[in-house]
């Protein structure tokens, strides 16, 4: 059909030399434009074609038609009109797919000098986001209200998925109410490059199919929750083990990973489902925020994988850079600067537990962010920040958000304690909950009766919290006693022993340092290989300990295991002497045990294979791992993911001659 501009340019041309010159000088611009903009549709015609058809391997799906007919080329060389009813993607989807999968280059979609937020064609893959494909089973993911970064990743994953099994562009993305500062700032960049929904445009009485990612609980969903009741099926996905959910899902998928990001982002990579490098970024943008880069306790190696694959399918770091550590608002300063001020906070077997109350005259998004801040600026273990606004203009009543975060303190569980008072949940180390003051607190009698008759409500509900984690979850301090070697187990060197014997004593035992005991069993003082390489450097080998031992500080029996530590970091010991007899004096000290780097160590349970166990063999970490063991974990086959219903897009059309082999090929 190009072929029929050149007459046109021919008659103009002919027409121009028989014109007026000022004529002829009048219409060159508007001939111009009239006649490269066919030519410019298409070169972008052809160019679109030839990006589709490389894009699954260099197998020809689908044949571009300008006449506007669905024309299949089969095997045999002939056409029919019918579409492709098989996991081969259909003609009649095959720019959408293509616009999903992310396969094609924007540089080849647009002439040079073209602005990409110009308006483009009807295939554009700006308006092709915009719209479903008729007769597709429409489908929504719903993020949590005040979206992150790990439930938003999930649901534009999710999302593509479900576009890729059902061959069509049917999903969408929709946030129910707000978003983080980061990520709001993310999607004013970004939004055009995923299936993202206005919730106003969605019609709830369509919907075929719903899911909710990373919240398992209705009111997490704001008034997005009826699109539940409408959906003919509901899967919720998420990674909290031991969320309890009030949804009535047709499918649920709980899995022990760090992010919910990482769940889909197996499900992407085990199907095959092409992803663009935004999408890519999105999902470890999702990755690192819920792990804290991989730093969080909840961290699982799949997590660390599914970033590899992130990383493989081109995620941006510039992007990760700017957005995992982003620079903090005016509003969240002021949140924090207030929190800093008002904080209190009770120490008990030392573990210091802090509150806050921070007033604000509206909604602020980004508070966990503070909540994290004051954590780390007020040196406190464990923090409850609760921020309160006033919400509604008729109806007014203050809102309240319990934000709990806490360091790596083995007992505690603040997604317990929020769950069990305040219906809330999370993890272990962060968990939130939220509240009205203008309604009954129901998980709580003691709450409730503070809400009602308190003087500061706010103020006495957060130190019930606190009184609850300090009796119930701080554990007994360790002490010194409680983690030394005892002398018994202890070996030492004689005061009479060269350098020379100290040195080998050492190396058979395979210590760095050990005490000095004289023979009436006083300690006299401690040695280590330090004293053994100066001694080889200066050819006193043959010179007795005495003259190198040193006794620098000593602990009785009550010393916390704590204030060990700080002896061990700032003096530089490599161990230290456990004394019984401590206000006696120092030539009368007998040693009762030691403590050493490997004893602190063990104390912090770092790694698996030093943690230290009550001496009924279980042990505080043993409890944890029975809990876990004992949650909940609800999975289901990927390959009954979706309803078989829902692919019946596949199903109900007539298959051309040679789909069948073509889809056998394609693994359908």
């Amino acid at each position: 059909p190009g072929w029929s501009i050149f007459p046109r340019m021919i008659a103009t041309d002919i027409a121009r030399t028989r014109a007026p010159p000022g004529a002829v000088a009048r219409s060159a611009a508007g001939h111009h434009r009239r006649a490269t903009a066919p030519l410019r549709s298409i070169i972008a015609v052809h160019r679109r074609a030839a990006v589709i058809n490389r894009s699954f391997n260099g197998r020809v799906l689908c044949q571009a038609s300008t006449s506007g007919r669905d024309d299949v080329e089969g095997a045999d060389g002939s056409s029919s009109s019918s579409r492709r009813r098989s996991r081969i993607v259909p003609r009649v989807h095959a720019r959408r797919i293509e616009a999903m999968s992310g396969s094609h280059d924007e540089d080849e979609l647009h002439l040079e000098g073209e602005d990409d937020d110009a308006p483009g064609p009807v295939n554009s893959s700006r308006s092709i986001m915009g719209s479903a494909d008729p007769g597709a089973p429409l489908g929504v993911v719903l993020t949590h209200v005040s979206a992150d970064f790990d439930t938003l990743s999930s649901a534009v994953g999710l999302a593509k998925l479900r576009n890729a099994r059902l061959g069509a562009n049917c999903t969408f993305v929709v946030l129910p109410r707000g978003a983080s500062p980061g990520v709001s700032h993310y999607l004013a960049l970004h939004k055009n490059k995923f299936p993202i929904k206005e919730k106003r445009v969605v019609e709830a009485g369509s919907l075929a199919w719903a899911a909710v990612v990373d919240a398992q609980r209705r009111d997490r969903i704001g008034d997005c929750d009826k699109w539940l009741d409408a959906a003919k099926e509901v899967v919720v996905l998420d990674h909290h083990l031991l969320a309890t959910s009030d949804i009535d899902a047709t499918e649920l998928i709980v899995e022990d990973v760090g992010a919910t990001a990482t769940i889909v982002a197996e499900m992407l990579e085990n199907e095959n489902v092409p992803i663009t490098e935004e999408d890519a970024t999105l999902l470890a943008l999702g990755i690192h925020t819920d792990t804290g880069s991989l730093t969080f306790e909840a961290t699982t190696p799949r997590d660390a994988d599914a970033l590899a694959y992130c990383l493989r399918m081109g995620a941006s770091q510039k992007v990760l850079a700017e957005y995992v550590n982003p620079s903090l608002t005016a509003e969240q300063r002021e949140v924090i600067a207030r929190g800093m001020t008002d904080v209190k906070k009770t120490t008990v077997e030392g573990i210091t537990v802090s509150r806050v109350h921070v007033e604000c005259e509206e909604y602020s998004p980004g508070m966990a962010t503070c909540a994290k801040e004051v954590l780390d600026l007020t040196d406190s273990d464990v923090l409850f920040m609760a921020v309160s606004y006033v919400h509604g203009k008729k109806n007014p009543y203050r809102h309240v958000s319990v934000i709990g975060r806490a360091k790596p303190v083995k007992t505690v569980d603040l997604g317990a304690v929020l769950k069990a008072h305040l219906n809330g949940g999370g993890h272990p180390k962060a968990a939130s909950a939220a509240f009205r003051m203008d309604q009954e607190i129901v998980s709580s009698a003691t709450l409730e009766t503070l809400r009602v008759r308190g003087d500061n409500p706010v103020e006495g509900i957060l130190d019930e919290l606190v009184r609850r984690v300090c009796a119930e979850q701080v554990p007994p301090e360790r002490k010194a006693r409680d983690v030394m070697r005892r002398s018994r187990h202890v070996v030492a060197a004689r005061p009479d022993m060269t350098m020379a014997e100290v040195g080998e004593f050492l190396d058979v035992h395979d210590h760095r340092a050990c005490p000095v005991i004289s023979g009436e069993g006083i300690l006299v003082g401690v040695v280590s290989v330090t004293e053994v390489d100066v001694a080889t450097i200066k050819g006193q080998l043959d010179r007795p300990v005495s003259g190198y031992m040193k006794l620098r500080s000593a602990v009785t029996p009550n010393t916390p295991v704590s204030e060990c530590e700080r002896i061990l970091v700032e003096q530089g010991e490599g161990c230290i002497p456990v004394v019984a007899n401590y206000d006696e004096p120092r030539r009368q000290w007998r040693m009762e045990g030691l403590v050493t780097r490997a004893t602190i160590l063990k104390t912090h349970e770092y790694y698996r294979r030093n943690r230290l166990r009550s001496r009924k063999g279980g042990g505080l970490l043993a409890e944890r791992d029975e809990d876990r063991q004992a949650a909940p974990k609800v999975t289901v086959n990927p390959e009954v993911f979706f309803d078989s219903e829902m692919l019946g897009l596949a199903e109900n059309a007539k298959t051309v001659p040679g789909a069948d082999d073509a889809a056998a090929d394609a693994g359908a």
